[in-house]
Protein backbone atom coordinates (compact mmCIF):
# COMPACT_ATOMS: atom_id res chain seq x y z
CA UNK A 1 0.00 0.00 0.00
CA UNK A 2 2.84 2.42 0.81
CA UNK A 3 4.47 1.71 -2.55
CA UNK A 4 1.17 2.39 -4.31
CA UNK A 5 0.80 5.64 -2.38
CA UNK A 6 4.31 6.80 -3.28
CA UNK A 7 3.76 5.93 -6.93
CA UNK A 8 0.47 7.86 -7.07
CA UNK A 9 2.12 10.96 -5.58
CA UNK A 10 4.95 10.72 -8.10
CA UNK A 11 2.46 10.36 -10.92
CA UNK A 12 0.35 13.32 -9.78
CA UNK A 13 3.26 15.73 -9.51
CA UNK A 14 4.77 14.56 -12.79
CA UNK A 15 8.16 12.98 -13.32
CA UNK A 16 9.66 15.99 -15.12
CA UNK A 17 8.66 18.24 -12.23
CA UNK A 18 11.57 16.79 -10.24
CA UNK A 19 14.04 17.49 -13.04
CA UNK A 20 13.10 21.18 -13.39
CA UNK A 21 14.29 23.95 -11.15
CA UNK A 22 11.55 25.08 -8.77
CA UNK A 23 11.68 28.77 -7.87
CA UNK A 24 9.70 31.18 -5.70
CA UNK A 25 7.33 33.39 -7.70
CA UNK A 26 6.13 36.62 -6.07
CA UNK A 27 3.53 39.16 -7.12
CA UNK A 28 6.06 42.02 -7.50
CA UNK A 29 8.14 39.72 -9.72
CA UNK A 30 5.16 39.21 -12.01
CA UNK A 31 4.37 42.94 -12.07
CA UNK A 32 7.94 43.80 -13.00
CA UNK A 33 8.07 41.17 -15.75
CA UNK A 34 4.76 42.42 -17.14
CA UNK A 35 5.95 46.04 -17.25
CA UNK A 36 9.21 45.02 -18.91
CA UNK A 37 7.91 42.50 -21.43
CA UNK A 38 4.28 43.13 -22.32
CA UNK A 39 3.78 44.87 -25.72
CA UNK A 40 1.36 47.47 -24.30
CA UNK A 41 4.07 48.90 -22.02
CA UNK A 42 6.36 49.63 -24.99
CA UNK A 43 3.74 52.01 -26.41
CA UNK A 44 4.87 54.63 -23.88
CA UNK A 45 8.31 54.72 -25.46
CA UNK A 46 6.76 55.00 -28.91
CA UNK A 47 4.58 57.90 -27.80
CA UNK A 48 7.64 59.69 -26.40
CA UNK A 49 9.41 59.23 -29.73
CA UNK A 50 6.44 60.69 -31.61
CA UNK A 51 6.30 63.65 -29.23
CA UNK A 52 10.02 64.33 -29.66
CA UNK A 53 9.54 64.50 -33.43
CA UNK A 54 6.57 66.85 -33.02
CA UNK A 55 8.50 69.20 -30.75
CA UNK A 56 11.49 69.13 -33.08
CA UNK A 57 9.27 70.16 -36.01
CA UNK A 58 7.58 72.90 -33.99
CA UNK A 59 10.95 74.28 -32.91
CA UNK A 60 11.71 74.98 -36.60
CA UNK A 61 8.75 77.35 -36.94
CA UNK A 62 10.93 80.48 -36.48
CA UNK A 63 13.56 79.37 -38.99
CA UNK A 64 13.48 80.83 -42.52
CA UNK A 65 11.41 78.98 -45.11
CA UNK A 66 12.67 78.70 -48.67
CA UNK A 67 10.29 78.10 -51.59
CA UNK A 68 10.83 77.98 -55.34
CA UNK A 69 7.84 79.01 -57.48
CA UNK A 70 7.34 79.36 -61.18
CA UNK A 71 4.41 80.52 -63.31
CA UNK A 72 3.68 80.72 -67.01
CA UNK A 73 0.52 82.58 -68.04
CA UNK A 74 -1.27 83.89 -71.08
CA UNK A 75 -3.84 86.63 -70.71
CA UNK A 76 -6.34 88.01 -73.16
CA UNK A 77 -5.49 91.63 -72.44
CA UNK A 78 -2.60 93.57 -70.95
CA UNK A 79 -2.10 97.03 -69.54
CA UNK A 80 -0.73 99.42 -72.14
CA UNK A 81 -0.11 103.17 -72.53
CA UNK A 82 -1.94 104.45 -75.59
CA UNK A 83 -1.18 108.15 -75.05
CA UNK A 84 1.49 109.20 -77.56
CA UNK A 85 4.60 110.90 -76.23
CA UNK A 86 6.87 112.75 -78.64
CA UNK A 87 10.17 110.95 -79.07
CA UNK A 88 9.06 107.97 -76.99
CA UNK A 89 7.87 104.55 -78.10
CA UNK A 90 6.14 102.63 -75.27
CA UNK A 91 5.85 99.01 -76.36
CA UNK A 92 2.79 96.91 -75.68
CA UNK A 93 3.48 94.08 -73.16
CA UNK A 94 3.23 90.52 -74.46
CA UNK A 95 0.18 88.47 -73.58
CA UNK A 96 2.38 85.57 -72.44
CA UNK A 97 4.30 86.11 -69.21
CA UNK A 98 6.80 83.94 -67.30
CA UNK A 99 8.17 84.13 -63.80
CA UNK A 100 10.59 82.06 -61.66
CA UNK A 101 11.05 83.15 -58.01
CA UNK A 102 12.90 82.11 -54.89
CA UNK A 103 10.86 83.14 -51.84
CA UNK A 104 12.35 83.37 -48.37
CA UNK A 105 10.01 84.04 -45.44
CA UNK A 106 10.52 84.10 -41.71
CA UNK A 107 8.08 84.49 -38.84
CA UNK A 108 8.96 87.44 -36.63
CA UNK A 109 6.08 87.02 -34.18
CA UNK A 110 3.19 84.55 -34.37
CA UNK A 111 1.20 85.65 -31.32
CA UNK A 112 2.50 82.74 -29.23
CA UNK A 113 0.99 80.05 -31.49
CA UNK A 114 4.19 78.01 -31.68
CA UNK A 115 4.65 77.99 -27.91
CA UNK A 116 0.98 77.03 -27.51
CA UNK A 117 1.40 74.17 -29.99
CA UNK A 118 4.39 72.86 -28.04
CA UNK A 119 2.38 72.91 -24.81
CA UNK A 120 -0.47 71.16 -26.57
CA UNK A 121 1.89 68.45 -27.90
CA UNK A 122 3.12 67.79 -24.35
CA UNK A 123 -0.47 67.77 -23.06
CA UNK A 124 -1.40 65.27 -25.79
CA UNK A 125 1.55 63.08 -24.77
CA UNK A 126 0.43 63.13 -21.14
CA UNK A 127 -3.14 62.26 -22.14
CA UNK A 128 -2.01 59.38 -24.37
CA UNK A 129 0.40 58.03 -21.75
CA UNK A 130 -2.39 58.30 -19.19
CA UNK A 131 -4.61 56.09 -21.34
CA UNK A 132 -1.83 53.49 -21.66
CA UNK A 133 -1.27 53.61 -17.89
CA UNK A 134 -4.97 52.82 -17.42
CA UNK A 135 -4.67 49.79 -19.72
CA UNK A 136 -1.57 48.59 -17.91
CA UNK A 137 -3.23 48.96 -14.53
CA UNK A 138 -6.33 47.05 -15.65
CA UNK A 139 -4.19 44.12 -16.81
CA UNK A 140 -2.57 43.94 -13.37
CA UNK A 141 -5.93 42.83 -11.95
CA UNK A 142 -5.75 39.73 -14.16
CA UNK A 143 -2.32 38.98 -12.68
CA UNK A 144 -3.77 39.25 -9.16
CA UNK A 145 -6.64 36.86 -9.94
CA UNK A 146 -4.43 34.26 -11.63
CA UNK A 147 -1.73 34.47 -8.95
CA UNK A 148 -4.07 33.90 -6.01
CA UNK A 149 -5.99 31.23 -7.91
CA UNK A 150 -2.72 29.29 -8.20
CA UNK A 151 -2.07 29.62 -4.46
CA UNK A 152 -5.58 28.40 -3.61
CA UNK A 153 -5.16 25.48 -6.01
CA UNK A 154 -1.87 24.56 -4.29
CA UNK A 155 -3.57 24.68 -0.88
CA UNK A 156 -6.48 22.60 -2.14
CA UNK A 157 -4.10 20.07 -3.68
CA UNK A 158 -2.06 19.70 -0.49
CA UNK A 159 -5.18 19.40 1.68
CA UNK A 160 -6.76 16.80 -0.63
CA UNK A 161 -3.50 14.87 -0.63
CA UNK A 162 -3.46 14.84 3.18
CA UNK A 163 -7.07 13.67 3.21
CA UNK A 164 -6.29 10.87 0.79
CA UNK A 165 -3.25 9.76 2.81
CA UNK A 166 -5.30 9.77 6.02
CA UNK A 167 -8.03 7.71 4.38
CA UNK A 168 -5.43 5.26 3.09
CA UNK A 169 -4.09 4.86 6.62
CA UNK A 170 -7.63 4.40 7.98
CA UNK A 171 -8.36 1.92 5.19
CA UNK A 172 -5.29 -0.16 6.14
CA UNK A 173 -6.53 -0.27 9.74
CA UNK A 174 -10.00 -1.41 8.63
CA UNK A 175 -8.59 -4.04 6.32
CA UNK A 176 -6.63 -5.45 9.23
CA UNK A 177 -9.91 -5.57 11.15
CA UNK A 178 -11.58 -7.33 8.24
CA UNK A 179 -8.87 -10.02 8.29
CA UNK A 180 -9.35 -10.44 12.02
CA UNK A 181 -13.14 -10.64 11.54
CA UNK A 182 -13.99 -7.66 13.77
CA UNK A 183 -14.93 -5.32 10.89
CA UNK A 184 -17.26 -6.02 7.99
CA UNK A 185 -15.69 -5.76 4.57
CA UNK A 186 -18.53 -3.46 3.45
CA UNK A 187 -17.20 -0.84 5.84
CA UNK A 188 -14.14 -0.39 3.62
CA UNK A 189 -16.09 0.18 0.41
CA UNK A 190 -17.18 3.74 1.21
CA UNK A 191 -13.61 4.66 2.16
CA UNK A 192 -12.27 3.20 -1.09
CA UNK A 193 -14.89 5.18 -3.05
CA UNK A 194 -14.00 8.36 -1.19
CA UNK A 195 -10.27 7.91 -1.94
CA UNK A 196 -11.14 7.55 -5.63
CA UNK A 197 -13.18 10.76 -5.53
CA UNK A 198 -10.20 12.51 -3.94
CA UNK A 199 -8.00 11.05 -6.67
CA UNK A 200 -10.31 12.55 -9.29
CA UNK A 201 -10.02 15.99 -7.72
CA UNK A 202 -6.25 15.66 -7.48
CA UNK A 203 -6.06 14.80 -11.17
CA UNK A 204 -8.13 17.88 -12.05
CA UNK A 205 -6.04 20.44 -10.13
CA UNK A 206 -2.81 20.21 -12.22
CA UNK A 207 -4.86 20.94 -15.33
CA UNK A 208 -6.42 24.00 -13.69
CA UNK A 209 -2.97 25.15 -12.55
CA UNK A 210 -1.57 24.75 -16.06
CA UNK A 211 -4.36 26.99 -17.38
CA UNK A 212 -3.61 29.68 -14.77
CA UNK A 213 0.12 29.43 -15.49
CA UNK A 214 -0.54 29.93 -19.21
CA UNK A 215 -2.51 33.07 -18.37
CA UNK A 216 0.39 34.48 -16.35
CA UNK A 217 2.91 33.51 -19.02
CA UNK A 218 0.91 35.26 -21.74
CA UNK A 219 0.78 38.47 -19.67
CA UNK A 220 4.28 38.52 -18.18
CA UNK A 221 6.18 36.61 -20.90
CA UNK A 222 7.92 34.69 -18.09
CA UNK A 223 8.65 30.97 -18.31
CA UNK A 224 6.70 29.70 -15.29
CA UNK A 225 6.73 26.11 -14.05
CA UNK A 226 3.50 24.67 -12.60
CA UNK A 227 5.55 23.32 -9.70
CA UNK A 228 6.97 26.74 -8.80
CA UNK A 229 6.14 28.06 -5.34
CA UNK A 230 3.78 31.05 -5.42
CA UNK A 231 4.54 33.10 -2.33
CA UNK A 232 1.87 35.09 -0.52
CA UNK A 233 2.62 38.82 -0.16
CA UNK A 234 2.96 40.29 3.32
CA UNK A 235 1.35 43.60 4.13
CA UNK A 236 1.32 45.93 7.10
CA UNK A 237 -2.08 46.85 8.47
CA UNK A 238 -1.23 50.58 8.49
CA UNK A 239 -0.64 51.10 4.76
CA UNK A 240 -1.73 54.39 3.22
CA UNK A 241 -5.36 54.76 2.19
CA UNK A 242 -4.70 57.71 -0.14
CA UNK A 243 -6.22 57.10 -3.58
CA UNK A 244 -3.55 57.25 -6.29
CA UNK A 245 -5.33 55.60 -9.19
CA UNK A 246 -3.89 56.35 -12.67
CA UNK A 247 -7.42 56.98 -13.96
CA UNK A 248 -7.68 60.12 -11.84
CA UNK A 249 -4.39 61.38 -13.23
CA UNK A 250 -5.61 60.50 -16.72
CA UNK A 251 -8.75 62.61 -16.22
CA UNK A 252 -6.54 65.53 -15.15
CA UNK A 253 -4.37 65.06 -18.26
CA UNK A 254 -7.45 65.10 -20.49
CA UNK A 255 -8.58 68.39 -18.96
CA UNK A 256 -5.06 69.74 -19.39
CA UNK A 257 -5.21 68.84 -23.08
CA UNK A 258 -8.50 70.74 -23.45
CA UNK A 259 -6.96 73.76 -21.70
CA UNK A 260 -4.06 73.65 -24.15
CA UNK A 261 -6.48 73.55 -27.08
CA UNK A 262 -8.34 76.55 -25.69
CA UNK A 263 -5.08 78.47 -25.35
CA UNK A 264 -4.09 77.59 -28.91
CA UNK A 265 -7.45 78.80 -30.22
CA UNK A 266 -6.86 82.16 -28.53
CA UNK A 267 -3.33 82.40 -29.89
CA UNK A 268 -4.49 81.72 -33.43
CA UNK A 269 -6.53 84.93 -33.30
CA UNK A 270 -3.48 87.04 -32.44
CA UNK A 271 -1.72 89.17 -35.10
CA UNK A 272 1.16 87.53 -36.96
CA UNK A 273 4.18 89.38 -38.33
CA UNK A 274 6.63 87.91 -40.82
CA UNK A 275 9.37 89.14 -43.09
CA UNK A 276 10.00 88.01 -46.66
CA UNK A 277 12.45 88.29 -49.56
CA UNK A 278 11.48 87.38 -53.11
CA UNK A 279 14.15 87.07 -55.77
CA UNK A 280 12.88 86.41 -59.28
CA UNK A 281 13.61 86.18 -62.96
CA UNK A 282 10.84 86.68 -65.44
CA UNK A 283 9.30 88.30 -68.45
CA UNK A 284 8.42 90.96 -67.57
CA UNK A 285 10.29 91.70 -64.36
CA UNK A 286 9.02 94.46 -62.09
CA UNK A 287 8.79 96.81 -65.07
CA UNK A 288 5.45 95.84 -66.58
CA UNK A 289 6.12 97.95 -69.66
CA UNK A 290 9.10 95.85 -70.67
CA UNK A 291 9.00 92.64 -72.74
CA UNK A 292 12.56 91.69 -71.76
CA UNK A 293 13.65 89.02 -69.27
CA UNK A 294 14.84 90.68 -66.07
CA UNK A 295 15.85 89.78 -62.52
CA UNK A 296 14.33 91.51 -59.53
CA UNK A 297 14.26 91.49 -55.72
CA UNK A 298 11.41 92.39 -53.36
CA UNK A 299 11.96 92.77 -49.59
CA UNK A 300 9.15 93.44 -47.14
CA UNK A 301 7.18 92.60 -44.02
CA UNK A 302 3.70 91.20 -43.66
CA UNK A 303 1.05 91.59 -40.97
CA UNK A 304 -1.98 89.28 -40.82
CA UNK A 305 -4.76 89.47 -38.27
CA UNK A 306 -8.09 87.72 -38.37
CA UNK A 307 -10.28 90.30 -36.64
CA UNK A 308 -13.61 88.56 -37.32
CA UNK A 309 -14.27 84.82 -37.64
CA UNK A 310 -18.06 84.76 -37.40
CA UNK A 311 -17.96 83.60 -33.78
CA UNK A 312 -16.15 80.35 -34.65
CA UNK A 313 -13.64 80.81 -31.81
CA UNK A 314 -16.33 81.35 -29.19
CA UNK A 315 -18.19 78.23 -30.30
CA UNK A 316 -14.98 76.20 -30.12
CA UNK A 317 -14.42 77.44 -26.58
CA UNK A 318 -17.98 76.45 -25.66
CA UNK A 319 -17.31 72.95 -27.03
CA UNK A 320 -14.21 72.69 -24.87
CA UNK A 321 -16.13 73.83 -21.79
CA UNK A 322 -18.75 71.14 -22.43
CA UNK A 323 -16.05 68.48 -22.91
CA UNK A 324 -14.43 69.51 -19.61
CA UNK A 325 -17.77 69.20 -17.82
CA UNK A 326 -18.14 65.70 -19.27
CA UNK A 327 -14.72 64.76 -17.90
CA UNK A 328 -15.73 66.15 -14.48
CA UNK A 329 -18.87 64.00 -14.55
CA UNK A 330 -16.87 60.90 -15.52
CA UNK A 331 -14.43 61.63 -12.71
CA UNK A 332 -17.24 61.83 -10.14
CA UNK A 333 -18.79 58.58 -11.41
CA UNK A 334 -15.42 56.85 -11.24
CA UNK A 335 -14.78 58.11 -7.71
CA UNK A 336 -18.25 57.03 -6.56
CA UNK A 337 -17.82 53.53 -8.03
CA UNK A 338 -14.32 53.28 -6.62
CA UNK A 339 -15.53 54.34 -3.17
CA UNK A 340 -18.22 51.64 -3.24
CA UNK A 341 -15.68 49.01 -4.31
CA UNK A 342 -13.25 50.04 -1.55
CA UNK A 343 -15.99 49.87 1.08
CA UNK A 344 -17.01 46.41 -0.16
CA UNK A 345 -13.43 45.11 0.03
CA UNK A 346 -12.92 46.61 3.50
CA UNK A 347 -16.08 44.83 4.67
CA UNK A 348 -14.84 41.54 3.22
CA UNK A 349 -11.51 41.97 5.03
CA UNK A 350 -13.35 42.60 8.30
CA UNK A 351 -15.55 39.50 7.81
CA UNK A 352 -12.59 37.29 6.91
CA UNK A 353 -10.61 38.41 9.95
CA UNK A 354 -13.54 37.61 12.22
CA UNK A 355 -14.06 34.23 10.59
CA UNK A 356 -10.37 33.38 10.92
CA UNK A 357 -10.54 34.19 14.63
CA UNK A 358 -13.11 31.38 15.01
CA UNK A 359 -11.63 28.86 12.59
CA UNK A 360 -9.27 27.24 15.09
CA UNK A 361 -12.09 26.64 17.56
CA UNK A 362 -14.26 25.10 14.85
CA UNK A 363 -11.43 22.84 13.68
CA UNK A 364 -10.60 21.74 17.22
CA UNK A 365 -14.22 20.71 17.88
CA UNK A 366 -14.60 18.91 14.56
CA UNK A 367 -11.29 17.10 15.09
CA UNK A 368 -12.59 15.80 18.41
CA UNK A 369 -15.75 14.54 16.70
CA UNK A 370 -13.69 12.92 13.95
CA UNK A 371 -11.36 11.12 16.38
CA UNK A 372 -14.32 9.80 18.28
CA UNK A 373 -15.86 8.65 15.02
CA UNK A 374 -12.59 6.94 14.01
CA UNK A 375 -12.56 4.95 17.22
CA UNK A 376 -16.19 3.98 16.82
CA UNK A 377 -15.62 2.96 13.19
CA UNK A 378 -12.71 0.72 14.20
CA UNK A 379 -14.90 -0.92 16.85
CA UNK A 380 -17.85 -1.26 14.47
CA UNK A 381 -20.06 1.16 16.40
CA UNK A 382 -20.70 3.58 13.46
CA UNK A 383 -20.96 3.08 9.73
CA UNK A 384 -18.29 4.21 7.32
CA UNK A 385 -20.78 6.73 5.93
CA UNK A 386 -21.12 8.38 9.33
CA UNK A 387 -17.37 8.42 9.74
CA UNK A 388 -16.84 10.02 6.31
CA UNK A 389 -19.33 12.72 7.21
CA UNK A 390 -17.28 13.65 10.28
CA UNK A 391 -14.01 13.21 8.40
CA UNK A 392 -15.06 15.51 5.55
CA UNK A 393 -16.44 18.12 7.96
CA UNK A 394 -13.08 18.38 9.74
CA UNK A 395 -11.15 18.39 6.47
CA UNK A 396 -13.45 21.03 4.99
CA UNK A 397 -12.95 23.25 8.03
CA UNK A 398 -9.15 23.04 7.65
CA UNK A 399 -9.37 23.78 3.94
CA UNK A 400 -11.71 26.71 4.59
CA UNK A 401 -9.25 28.17 7.09
CA UNK A 402 -6.30 27.97 4.73
CA UNK A 403 -8.30 29.36 1.83
CA UNK A 404 -9.59 32.18 4.03
CA UNK A 405 -6.00 33.09 4.88
CA UNK A 406 -5.24 33.38 1.18
CA UNK A 407 -8.50 35.21 0.50
CA UNK A 408 -7.68 37.73 3.23
CA UNK A 409 -4.32 38.52 1.62
CA UNK A 410 -6.00 38.68 -1.79
CA UNK A 411 -8.57 41.18 -0.52
CA UNK A 412 -5.79 43.30 1.01
CA UNK A 413 -3.99 43.15 -2.33
CA UNK A 414 -7.20 44.11 -4.09
CA UNK A 415 -7.66 47.01 -1.66
CA UNK A 416 -4.20 48.28 -2.52
CA UNK A 417 -5.03 47.83 -6.20
CA UNK A 418 -8.22 49.89 -5.80
CA UNK A 419 -6.33 52.60 -3.92
CA UNK A 420 -3.55 52.66 -6.49
CA UNK A 421 -0.93 52.03 -3.82
CA UNK A 422 2.36 50.46 -4.89
CA UNK A 423 2.36 46.72 -4.28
Amino acid sequence: MKKILYFSILLLFGFNGFSQEIRIVTLPMLYQAFEENHPVTSIKTTLNDVNSLQLENLSKAYLPKLDVNSTATWQSDVTQVEIPFPGMNIPKPDNDQYRLTIDVSQIIWDGGSTAARKKMALAQLNADVGQISNEIYTIKEKIIDAFFSLIILDISYNQLLLMKNELYARLETLQSGVKEGVVLESATLNLKAETLRLEQKLIEIPSLKASMVKTLESITKLDINVDDTFQLPEYKDDFSTTILRPELESFAFQKGLLDSRSNLISRNRMPKISGFVTSGYGKPGLNMLSNDWNTYVVVGARLSWNIWDWNVTNREREQIAIQKSIIDSRTRVFEDNLGSAITSVENKIDVLEKQLALDNQVIELLEQVKKKSESQLTNGLVSSTEYLTDFNAAARAKLDREQRKVQLVKEKTRLMYLLGTEF
